[in-house]
């Protein structure tokens, strides 16, 4: 059977990844390509009115450009744009999704939050470290929205987006990212998660079964760990509370050109949204029960990926 390949860029708050991926209906994903370059689009976010600033918007056109060039060596039969939180939550997400349309001829999906959850969860799904997982929750804590998916007989059964991301959280509560963080601001973020959580419709299982984890903050944590233990990466798939507990001590500590010293392998865009990731994570694990978490790479755009080449 002929094998497809796609291309998917995914335009989040934070982040614009591109994922080429290849295979046929029944088969396991097989990565081709992927990147990932630092635009925040998403800038704004956390006020009560968002929308797009007009830089932010050609930053993401600009970058959107440069993903589909890299894609293009790779001959793919289908590409697919989607955005996530900030467009989503945008006054002028509709507007931004046209400009992109008009610069690279490619239609741009506003995926609503339930979208958005469930292809998070086809993503996971195509994780070959959760192959022997047939009933898990899954997080996603992105720049502009967390989403939780209950999965159970390999399904999503349930499905939430919340607007906890690390940007919006961040521009709400930290008045000064620049400097170390004062407690009353993480102890304020910790209180909205926590509340946010508890009015949510999301149905919580009594007893938390397996937590796996995506997105950027688990990603950076991750790095961040296994380079100063001088483990290989993979081996540090697993992401404890304390683990988090204690980064989150020593990144409201530090300014932001300190951070930046202090973990030099730290991207660009993650150092001034450090602080509320952690403190959001510890209120989830806390708000679950639970003490760590397994961090999965395959997120949304596997997900997207897999249903394209589910077509074919």
């Amino acid at each position: 059977m002929k094998q497809a390949k796609v291309t998917v860029i995914d335009v989040g708050s934070n982040t614009i990844k591109l994922l080429v991926a290849q295979g046929a209906p029944n088969e396991p994903l097989e990565v081709a390509h992927q990147a990932s370059i630092p635009t925040r689009i998403g800038s704004g976010i956390g006020c009560d009115h968002p929308a797009l600033a007009e830089e932010s918007m050609k930053a993401g056109i600009a970058t959107i450009e440069e993903l589909l060039d890299l894609a293009e060596s790779h001959s793919p039969d289908h590409v697919r744009l989607v955005a996530t939180g900030a467009v989503r939550d945008a006054s002028n997400g509709k507007y931004f999704a046209t400009c992109v349309e008009e610069a690279t001829s490619h239609s741009l999906t506003i995926l609503s939050g339930e979208e958005e959850a469930k292809g998070i969860a086809a993503g996971l799904l195509t994780d070959p470290s959760l192959n022997g997982q047939d009933n898990f929750l899954a997080c996603d804590l992105g720049g502009g929205s967390l989403e939780l998916v209950l999965v159970e007989g390999r399904s999503a059964k349930a499905t939430v987006s919340l607007p906890l991301g690390a940007v919006r959280l961040t521009e709400r509560f930290i008045s000064h990212p620049q400097d170390p963080v004062p407690y009353v601001e993480t102890e304020a973020i910790s209180k909205q998660v926590s509340q946010t959580l508890g009015e949510s419709e999301f149905p919580f299982p009594e007893a938390t079964p397996f937590l796996v984890a995506t997105g950027g903050s688990f990603y950076t944590a991750r790095v961040i760990l296994a380079n100063r233990e001088g483990i290989s990466f993979d081996k540090r798939s697993t992401l404890a509370r304390d683990d988090f507990s204690d980064l989150l001590k020593e990144t409201v500590s530090l300014s932001l050109e300190e951070r930046h010293q202090r973990f030099p392998d730290l991207p660009p865009n993650r150092a001034d949204v450090m602080a509320a990731a952690f403190t959001c994570i510890i209120a989830l694990l806390d708000h679950l029960k639970v003490s760590e978490a397994l961090n999965s790479l395959r997120n949304l755009r596997y997900g997207i990926a897999a249903e394209l080449l589910a077509q074919f």
